[in-house]
């Protein structure tokens, strides 16, 4: 009897060891999984990268000269106190973060990998940021961020294209807000164009030269169809872009 008890309690006893030694293992595991892949993943593939190219776009914006052609229709934004939200196309964002510097600037981000390294970039150039969210609530969050003063900003065709094509929910933002659409592009003199991506993605070189175009604010009322206008600001920044070149201020080349 002594012997069967013997066992039985030596049975409980490996039995109990054997879950606190499972239970350690699975604490640890999930703890490196946690640092390595949620710390050190984050601080090695976005957050170095990403403060290396925010000193190089830094050093681009310093050394860069820029002109603003439309600049009355900047003023009368401001004379007036309009909201507004800011349409460009996505080969342009990091042009815009070197060139147009503005306070209260809030900027439609995509929540993905991506889009980490590029939110990381628009809040080293102190923009507020809200990331795209399938629920809906980055929609309220960026209708409110604009309702209390901010300046929106959203690649109208991103995050994926195609490109030069505004797609509608720009349109449902300002409607929502009640703000205005202000087309946006920008043309440097120096730089190189990532063919390879979807957007022929622009990147600007130093000691540039670089011209931002302001176009005429258009107006949304809450009975405008969201295609009409959708293709009416489309047609807007295509216009600007396409004579941006012809327009484009670009002083004698001082390098």
């Amino acid at each position: 009897m002594g012997t069967v008890v013997k066992i039985v309690i030596e049975q409980n006893i490996y039995k109990i060891v054997g879950k606190q030694i499972l239970l350690n293992l699975a604490i640890r595991r999930l703890f490196y999984r946690f640092f390595f892949q949620k710390i050190l993943c984050y601080i090695i593939a976005i957050k170095t990268p990403t403060w290396l190219i925010q000193l190089i776009l830094l050093f681009v914006s310093r050394s860069s000269r820029t002109t603003i052609v439309g600049e009355e229709n900047l003023k009368k934004i401001e004379k007036e106190k309009q909201r507004v939200i800011f349409a460009f196309w996505h080969s342009n964002y990091t042009l815009l973060l070197v060139s147009l510097h503005m306070k209260n600037a809030v900027a439609l981000v995509h929540l993905s990998f991506r889009g980490n390294y590029i939110a990381q970039l628009f809040s080293a150039f102190n923009y507020h940021i809200v990331r795209t969210s399938k629920s809906g609530r980055s929609i309220l969050e960026l209708v409110k961020a604009i309702k209390q003063g901010y300046s929106g900003f959203i690649a109208v065709d991103g995050p994926h294209g195609p490109p030069y094509k505004t797609k509608l929910g720009t349109i449902y933002i300002a409607r929502k807000a009640e703000a205005e659409i202000v087309p946006l592009s920008i043309e440097a003199r120096r730089g190189f164009t990532l063919s390879k991506r979807w957007d022929n993605h622009f990147i600007p070189l130093p000691f540039n030269d670089i011209t931002v175009f302001i176009g005429k604010s258009i107006d949304v009322k809450p009975s405008d169809s969201l295609k009409a206008k959708g293709e009416e600001v489309n047609r807007s920044l295509l216009e600007l872009t396409n004579g941006r070149r012809k327009g484009a201020h670009f002083p004698p080349n001082r390098y």
